[in-house]
C-alpha cells in the first residue's frame, strides 16, 4: 500500500520542538509499526507499506519536519516547468478553444500572443509583489495562470468577436486573479502600469487595440426565456450563464436591485437592504464570477460592515445556488460541525445542486475547524466523514446518475466514490469571510496554507467617499427632515465627511503611537441609523414642547378672561364686604360682652379646678391605700379560691345530711348567703357558742341548688358591696 501524505509539515511544533503526527510517522519507518494504546506491551506490525509525502518550502512562518524523519526520505525539490513548457501547456489549452470553427479569424491569432504576455505578466507580478508579514498573502502560483485562462475559455462565440474584446476578457481575468488581492491602491496602480507596458512588448500591431479603462464579465444579465406551449417538458427555463461584458453599471444595478427584490421575495429570515455604490457592484460582480466558475473558492477579506456575507448570499441567489452558514451555538463543536458537512456534501455531491459555505472567522470557535475547511480546500475530500453504511447508501444512489452521465464508466466503488468527490468539489464553493484585524488571520493562513492557495482572494478596501455618501443618501433619505432639500443633502455629506476624518484620525494616530484603530463601515451604519433615531426622540420632544407651549398659551388666555371675570366679581364682593365690615362690627361688640361674662365664669372655673385638684389627691391616697390591702388580701384571696376549687358536688350533698352540723359550718353559710343577697334570721345570740344564731334552714336551700357549686366558683366578686362586708365582718372576727 502507497500512504500519501499532504502539507506534512503542517503540524504544529509543540514547546519541545517536536510534530507529534511526525514523529509518529517516523516510529512506523523506523519500527515497521506502532504500540498499542488499548494492551500496553503489544506491538503491531505494518507490512509493504511505502510513504510518499509533499510539502511546500520551509521559511517564511512555514514549519519545516524534523531531521530524524526527513533521513528516511528521499527528498524532490519540484522546480517550476520551464517558460516553454508553460507556454506550449496554455497554447495548447487556448488555441484548442479558440479554433477557427468557433470564432473570428482575428480572434483566433491574438490567442498566440496571450499566452507568453500572460506567463511574462506572472512572473513580473511575481517578482514584485513578494511576500511581507503585512502582505503574506502575495503568494503566486500555477493556479493563478490556470484560473485566468479557465475565465477566458468561459467566453463564448457572440460575445467575443472582436480582438478588442478578447483584449478587454484577458484584462478583467488578470485583474480578477492577481489585483484583487492587493490592500493598497499603490499596488493596483503599478498592476496596471505594468500590465500595459508588457502588452505594449507582446501585442505589436494590436496593441492600439488594448482597452484604456477596465471592463467587467459577468453571466447573470439573461434573462429566462418565455415558456411555449409548443417547449418540451425537459427544457431548462433558467436564465442562461452568458459570460458577457457589462454594457453599463447603471444596467447592472437595475438588474442586481430585481434580484434582491426577489431573494427577499424567497429567502426568508433575511431581509436584504443593500446600497449598490460602484464598489459594492464591482465586489458583487467579483464574487459571483468566483461562484460561478467549478470549484470556485472565495476568501474575502474586509472589515466588519464591508458586506462580505450579504454579497455573498446574493450572488449564491443570481447563480442559483442554496447557501449555509452553520449556526453557533454554546455546544457547538466538530462533531456538529462534521454533520454540516454531510449535509452539504449529500446536496452537492448526491443531488448536484450548487451550494455555498459561508464561514466567518467568528465562528471558529475551534481551530481544528480549518483543518476540515484546509482539506476541503486542498484535496475536496475530508477522510472518514462518512461512515461505511452511509456512504453505501450515497453508492446505490448515485449508480443511476452516474450511468446517465458517464454511460461508459464501470459503477465500482473507486469510480463511485471519484464521481460524488468531482461532484462535489465542482458544486460546493466555500466563501471565507475574514477580518484583516489582529494577528489570526496572518497565523491562520499560515498554518492552514489552503486557505491561500485553494481560494481567489478578494480585499475589500476602505469605502471610497461616494460610497459613504450613497450609504448616507439611502439611509436618511426616507428620513422626514423639518428642513429644505439642500439642507439635507449637507447633512447627508457631513456624515460621510464625519465618517472620513475619524478614518483620517485613524491613520495618524497609527503613525504616531503605532497602534491600529479601525472605523469599520458597520460603524457609520451605526452612526446613521444612532442619527435617525436621537433626531425622531428628538422631533417628539419638540413636538411635545410645543404641544405644552399651545397649551399653556391656552391655559393664559383662559387665566385673562377668568380675571376679567373675577374683577367684576370683585367689584360686587366690596359691596358686600361693606356691609359684613358693619355687621361685624356689631357683632365684635356683643363679642366684647361676652368676653368679660366668660371672664368671671373663667375665674369660677379655675375655683373649682382646684378643688378638683385637691380630690384628685386625696382619691389617689385613697388608691394607693386600697391597692395596698389588696396587695395583702391578694394571697388570701387566691388561697380561697384554690380551696374552693376542691370542693366537689359529694361534699355539699354530705354536708347537707347532716342532721347537727359544725357551727363553723353553718357561719361560713351564712356568708354564703349574704354573698347570694338571700335572707338570714335576725340577731339573736347563741349563749352556748358565745355569737349569734346561726340561719341554717336558708343555707339548706341555698346548697339544695343543682348549680350551687358552679354559682361559687364562678361568684362575680364584682358585686359584693360595703354593706355586705360590714355585715361578714363580724362572722370574720369569730374566734
Amino acid at each position: 500500500m502507497t500512504v500519501f501524505i499532504d502539507d506534512i509539515n503542517m503540524p504544529v511544533i509543540n514547546e519541545w520542538g517536536d510534530q507529534i503526527t511526525n514523529e509518529i510517522v517516523r516510529q512506523m519507518i523506523e519500527q515497521r509499526g506502532f504500540y498499542s494504546l488499548d494492551r500496553p506491551g503489544d506491538f503491531s506490525t505494518i507490512m509493504d507499506i511505502q510513504m510518499l509525502s509533499a510539502m511546500i518550502h520551509p521559511g517564511g512562518g512555514r514549519n519545516d519536519i524534523p531531521n530524524r524523519l526527513k533521513r528516511h526520505l528521499c527528498i524532490f525539490n519540484c522546480t517550476l516547468p520551464s517558460n516553454s513548457s508553460i507556454d506550449q501547456i496554455f497554447k495548447s489549452i487556448g488555441v484548442g478553444y479558440f479554433s477557427p470553427s468557433r470564432f473570428e479569424e482575428d480572434v483566433v491569432e491574438i490567442i498566440p500572443f496571450l499566452v507568453p504576455l500572460t506567463r511574462v505578466f506572472w512572473q513580473n507580478v511575481k517578482i514584485k509583489m513578494l511576500p511581507t508579514p503585512a502582505n503574506f498573502h502575495y503568494v503566486f502560483n500555477l493556479r493563478d495562470l490556470s484560473r485566468i485562462w479557465e475565465g477566458i475559455l468561459k467566453v463564448k462565440t457572440e460575445e467575443c468577436s472582436t480582438v478588442e474584446q478578447v483584449l478587454k476578457l484577458w484584462c478583467h481575468e488578470c485583474t480578477r486573479v492577481i489585483a484583487d488581492r492587493f490592500t493598497a491602491e499603490k499596488d493596483k496602480s503599478w498592476f496596471l502600469a505594468r500590465m500595459r507596458i508588457d502588452a505594449e512588448s507582446h501585442l505589436e500591431d494590436n496593441f492600439e487595440q488594448f482597452p484604456d479603462e477596465p471592463s467587467y464579465w459577468v453571466d447573470f444579465l439573461r434573462d429566462a426565456p418565455e415558456p411555449m406551449e409548443d417547449d418540451d417538458e425537459d427544457m431548462s427555463f433558467e436564465p442562461p450563464k452568458i459570460y458577457e461584458e457589462i454594457p453599463s453599471f447603471e444596467f447592472v444595478k437595475n438588474k442586481v436591485m430585481n434580484f434582491m427584490l426577489q431573494f427577499n421575495e424567497n429567502i426568508r429570515g433575511f431581509n436584504m437592504d443593500l446600497v449598490f455604490f460602484s464598489d459594492a457592484l464591482k465586489h458583487l460582480m467579483i464574487i459571483s464570477r468566483i461562484l460561478s466558475n467549478p470549484r470556485g473558492n472565495a476568501l474575502l477579506v474586509g472589515v466588519g460592515g464591508s458586506g462580505k456575507q450579504s454579497l455573498t448570499r446574493l450572488s449564491s441567489f443570481m447563480a442559483g445556488y442554496k447557501f449555509f452558514q452553520i449556526t453557533l451555538t454554546r455546544s457547538y463543536n466538530t462533531g456538529n460541525l462534521t454533520e454540516d458537512l454531510k449535509f452539504m456534501y449529500r446536496i452537492s455531491g448526491l443531488d448536484g445542486n450548487g451550494m455555498t459555505f459561508i464561514f466567518t472567522d467568528n465562528e471558529i470557535k475551534e481551530e481544528s475547524f480549518l483543518e476540515f475547511i484546509n482539506n476541503i480546500l486542498s484535496s475536496g475530500e475530508i477522510a472518514n466523514l462518512f461512515a461505511k453504511d452511509e456512504m453505501d447508501e450515497i453508492y446505490n444512489e448515485l449508480i443511476p446518475i452516474m450511468k446517465k452521465q458517464q454511460p461508459r464508466r464501470p459503477p465500482t466503488q473507486e469510480n463511485l466514490y471519484d464521481f460524488f468527490i468531482t461532484r462535489a468539489r465542482s458544486n460546493l464553493h466555500i466563501a471565507l469571510c475574514f477580518s484583516p484585524v489582529g494577528e489570526k488571520f496572518r497565523l491562520r493562513s499560515l498554518k492552514f496554507p489552503g486557505l491561500i492557495s485553494g481560494c481567489i482572494i478578494d480585499w475589500f478596501q476602505k469605502w471610497p467617499i461616494d460610497a459613504c455618501v450613497a450609504v448616507s443618501r439611502h439611509y436618511l433619505g426616507d428620513l422626514e427632515l423639518v428642513c429644505s432639500g439642500k439642507v439635507k443633502d449637507h447633512v447627508v455629506d457631513i456624515m460621510s465627511w464625519i465618517h472620513e476624518s475619524v478614518q483620517d484620525a485613524c491613520f495618524s494616530y497609527y503613525d504616531r503611537f503605532r497602534r491600529l484603530t479601525f472605523v469599520t463601515p458597520k460603524s457609520l451604519i451605526s452612526f446613521l441609523e444612532s442619527y435617525k433615531i436621537l433626531y425622531k426622540q428628538k422631533q417628539v420632544h419638540i413636538v411635545i414642547m410645543s404641544e405644552r407651549m399651545s397649551s399653556g398659551l391656552d391655559k393664559l388666555d383662559e387665566a385673562g378672561a377668568s380675571v376679567s371675570v373675577l374683577k367684576k366679581d370683585l367689584i360686587e364682593m366690596n359691596k358686600v364686604i361693606v356691609v359684613a365690615s358693619a355687621e361685624a362690627e356689631e357683632v365684635l361688640a356683643t363679642v366684647e360682652q361676652s368676653k368679660a361674662a366668660a371672664e368671671i365664669v373663667k375665674v369660677e372655673v379655675a375655683q373649682k379646678k382646684g378643688s378638683a385638684e385637691v380630690l384628685v389627691k386625696n382619691i389617689s391616697a385613697v388608691k394607693q391605700v386600697a391597692e395596698a390591702k389588696l396587695e395583702k388580701a391578694l394571697p388570701a384571696l387566691e388561697e380561697a379560691e384554690a380551696a374552693l376549687k376542691t370542693i366537689k358536688a359529694a361534699d355539699i350533698a354530705t354536708v347537707r345530711k347532716l342532721g347537727k352540723p359544725p357551727y363553723l359550718i353553718t357561719l361560713i353559710m351564712d356568708c354564703v348567703c349574704i354573698l347570694f343577697r338571700r335572707q338570714i334570721k335576725p340577731i339573736r345570740p347563741d349563749t352556748e357558742k358565745a355569737f349569734i344564731q346561726s340561719s341554717w334552714d336558708e343555707s339548706l336551700k341555698v346548697m339544695s341548688d343543682t348549680s350551687f357549686l358552679r354559682k361559687i366558683v364562678e361568684y362575680p366578686t364584682d358585686l359584693i358591696n360595703a354593706e355586705m362586708v360590714d355585715m361578714m365582718i363580724p362572722y370574720f372576727q369569730y374566734p
